[in-house]
């Protein structure tokens, strides 16, 4: 009996309706439907689940990237996002959720970009919509590549923006299930559309920037190694050093701005931090109004700025010990007297090496700075203001309460 040929496109569709008696199946909707802060939308767009029970080995291996967000317009910026969370939260419409993925080196090959991604949806989805059944103009829908598996794979969301189907003499929404056969012909498609003309141009185009992306990282890694050198030749040398030891508040801007290199070089931790900045404005205002119906005092410290204080003091002591590393192992690295070609070739992989410590640092602060977004927004989602005083977020000193 012959081996059966792994097929180089499946898809996995699933529905959600808009309410359940089910309090787990309507938690999901929720999750869908951008009812939460840490929603599906944020995991689409960078890749990222949860980290509340995933150790740093699990994320490092993990090689968790996306390409972002993207539709039939292209990429989707922040006031993009912000309306497409708000048409989640409104609609009525069943919202489905789909997984396109490709066989591994058919995937790594003619999807393992977003602009071959967004190609194939592109030009695929409408006939798909059509062929199952739905309205293309009326779909909305997202969509993100993702590499974080040997198979690449689209996540993909679509709901229906108004109700078209007339049931008993009303408009209606569509129930949910779509026909097999649609979904097989939409399969069949993705295969043809993945390896056409236009398709090999894209390829073409993105190998040849392939080279200039690797060099970008090494010069990265280079500017950061020379940072953490700077800062390890001035830390104190006879007392404890970490981040909020004595003596190191005149470092502190030094290693904020390691910090900040790192967040603002990492897309992931950006989105985390710009979508933490609106639930902060969000919650401060809260606070603000309620201060101001019941005669009180505003804090003189935001909730944000608090917890930002933490997210700074949690890398900075992270980025103080690879300082101390990264120095030692770069003393080690120039004692080599290189007058020979196999001492300047030992010298060139000890300075490699060097690099990936800083590629390893910046890695290591990316899964502390999500984890650490990931829990201020689990607190910021059902913050009260009695439980910022009981909790210890708030001074009750410069928050007097009026009873």
């Amino acid at each position: 009996m012959a081996d059966k040929q792994t097929p180089n496109v499946n898809f996995m569709l699933d529905f959600l309706l808009p309410k359940y008696e089910d309090e787990a199946k309507q938690d999901q909707r929720n999750y869908y439907s951008s009812n939460k802060y840490n929603d599906y939308v944020k995991y689409v767009e960078t890749g990222i689940k949860d980290l509340e029970n995933l150790d740093y080995v699990e994320y490092a291996n993990n090689d968790t990237k996306s390409s972002g967000i993207f539709n039939e317009n292209g990429k989707l910026d922040r006031t993009d996002i912000a309306k497409l969370r708000k048409d989640l939260r409104e609609t009525q419409s069943v919202i489905w959720s789909a997984v396109i993925s490709f066989e591994e080196k058919f995937g790594k090959k003619w999807c393992s970009n977003y602009e071959q991604a967004q190609n194939i949806l592109q030009k695929e989805l409408p006939k798909f919509f059509k062929n199952a059944g739905l309205k293309p103009e009326n779909m909305e829908w997202f969509a993100g590549l993702h590499e974080n598996t040997d198979n690449r794979h689209i996540h993909l969301v679509f709901f229906e923006k108004e109700p078209i189907r007339n049931v008993k003499g009303k408009k209606a929404f569509s129930i949910g299930k779509l026909p097999l056969n649609a979904m097989d012909m939409f399969k069949a498609e993705i295969e043809l559309c993945a390896t056409d003309y236009k398709a090999r141009e894209i390829k073409i185009r993105t190998d040849l920037t392939k080279s200039m992306r690797e060099e970008q990282n090494e010069i990265s890694s280079s500017k950061l190694k020379d940072m953490l050198i700077e800062l390890a030749n001035e830390l104190p040398e006879n007392s404890p050093n970490f981040y909020n030891s004595a003596g190191m508040e005149k470092l502190h801007s030094k290693i904020d701005y390691i910090s900040n290199y790192i967040i603002n070089h990492d897309k992931n931790i950006l989105s985390y931090k710009l979508d933490f900045e609106d639930i902060v404005k969000e919650k401060d205002e809260m606070i603000k109004n309620y201060c101001r119906r019941n005669d009180s005092k505003y804090p003189t410290e935001s909730v944000g700025d608090k917890m930002m204080k933490d997210l700074y003091r949690r890398l900075g002591n992270i980025i103080i010990e690879k300082a101390k590393d990264v120095k030692f192992a770069e003393i080690e690295r120039l004692k080599l007297d290189a007058r020979y070609k196999y001492q300047k070739q030992m010298q060139r992989k000890k300075l490699l090496k060097l690099f990936d410590e800083c590629i390893y640092l910046s890695m290591k602060c990316s899964y502390e700075a999500i984890k650490a977004f990931q829990d201020f927004m689990r607190k910021l989602e059902e913050i009260h203001i009695k439980q910022l005083i009981e909790e210890g977020v708030l001074d009750a000193e410069d928050f007097q309460m009026s009873m």
